[in-house]
């Protein structure tokens, strides 16, 4: 199994089985305040009861969440017990996300990525780049990205997000061996434009294709109508401040037009991993990106995931940035989960790398059966927190 690899930015994996007949301790580890998350819950609980319902959860972060790695099994747990929702908000990988869910998104090569998070930034800094920061652009003619939608058996609906603004662009959408249809990006100003389409249950090819100008894709959404919709939106190196940039009204109508039921923030470990940045800065940026969050999306609940643990040499920081992010958590009404506990705390993942798969090699990253230790203490929590285990 080939390994990504990078700095704090790209997520390095590990696939052997442990070799030893000894294995890692995983601690269990609780959801703190999980009143913050009655809405949430109370909108589970409906599900059980009315399975023709939606829940749908965001999970912002960095590249522990772009790996979707340990979300893969949080949200594959969640759909198995409440209702398969779909694969939710989908990004090409080249935009720096490894969804594992069944619909595969590929780019032919054409889009040139637009985000600015720090590491790897590219394009104009206009905050246009939808929910997960980072859209992408045809970077030459007749640009192509493709959506391969396996048969599921039931109805499903397809979105194609996109950038409205005052510059022309075109692309075109076909479904399947379909006729192409031509929609325009040119508004009189920045905005959000959702176009929708419906899906029976057979397997399905959804293409895009850049069709003149220069537009931008957001993103692309297959859901199901009942069920869990888990979005993962996780980009590399990404910073809660990074959520200060991203254009406030083009994320709030993409909020609304989503309504998620819980909103998850798991970030800190690029800022731990930062002497530069000094952590009353840290404090102060994370808390406006925190109250961003809830101004834009009200109804929803909030968790806050502290940084996974690390090896001894960044223990101190990430220690710090655990406590601002619980204080904070407690400031703004969320829930918080202390995800370097599972291994014991910050410093602790020295305890994990003696066990092969656990830890990436990069000694920053979990390996995959690491990630797959987090998910399921984290989904476990989950349900231990509304009572449904």
């Amino acid at each position: 199994m080939r390994a990504i690899r990078a700095l704090a930015l790209t997520v390095g994996l590990v696939a052997a089985a442990p070799a030893s007949a000894q294995a890692p301790v995983v601690h269990r580890v609780e959801i703190e305040d999980p009143r913050a998350l009655s809405h949430f819950y109370d909108a589970l609980t409906r599900l059980e009861r009315e399975p023709d319902r939606r829940v749908r959860v965001f999970h912002w972060g960095d590249s522990n969440v772009a790996a979707d790695l340990w979300t893969a099994v949080t949200r594959e747990a969640l759909q198995r017990r409440f209702g398969h929702g779909g694969s939710g908000y989908l990004l090409p990988r080249s935009m720096g996300s490894w969804h594992r869910g069944p619909v595969r998104l590929v780019s032919d090569g054409g889009w040139a990525p637009r985000r600015r998070g720090f590491a790897r930034d590219f394009g104009p800094n206009d905050g246009l780049w939808g929910l997960a920061g980072v859209a992408i652009e045809a970077s030459r003619p007749h640009a192509s990205l493709i959506a391969e939608v396996p048969e599921a058996g039931v109805e499903r609906v397809v979105e194609l997000h996109l950038l409205g603004r005052p510059r022309p662009g075109r692309v075109e959408l076909r479904v399947d061996g379909g006729d192409w249809e031509t929609i325009s990006t040119l508004r009189p100003r920045p905005e959000l434009i959702v176009v929708r389409r419906a899906l029976d249950g057979a397997a399905h090819r959804v293409s895009v294709r850049h069709a003149g100008g220069v537009p931008r894709v957001l993103g692309l959404v297959v859901e199901r109508r009942s069920g869990v919709v888990y979005d993962v939106l996780g980009i590399n190196g990404h910073r809660a401040s990074a959520l200060l940039a991203w254009n406030e009204a083009l994320i709030a109508e993409q909020l609304a037009a989503r309504a998620p039921d819980l909103v998850v923030l798991s970030y800190g470990g690029n800022e731990a991993l930062d002497p530069n940045l000094a952590l009353s800065t840290y404090e102060e940026q994370t808390d406006a990106a925190i109250a961003r969050v809830r101004r834009l999306a009200p109804g929803a609940s909030c968790l806050l995931v502290g940084p996974l643990a690390t090896y001894e040499e960044h223990a101190s920081r990430m220690s710090a940035v655990t406590t601002i992010q619980r204080r904070l958590a407690a400031a703004h009404g969320c829930a918080f989960w202390d995800s370097a506990a599972t291994s014991g705390g910050p410093g602790t993942l020295g305890r994990w790398g003696r066990f092969p798969g656990m830890v990436g090699h990069d000694r920053l990253h979990l390996g995959r059966l690491g990630y797959e230790e987090v998910g399921r203490g984290f989904v476990s929590a989950l349900l231990r927190g509304a009572g449904l285990m």
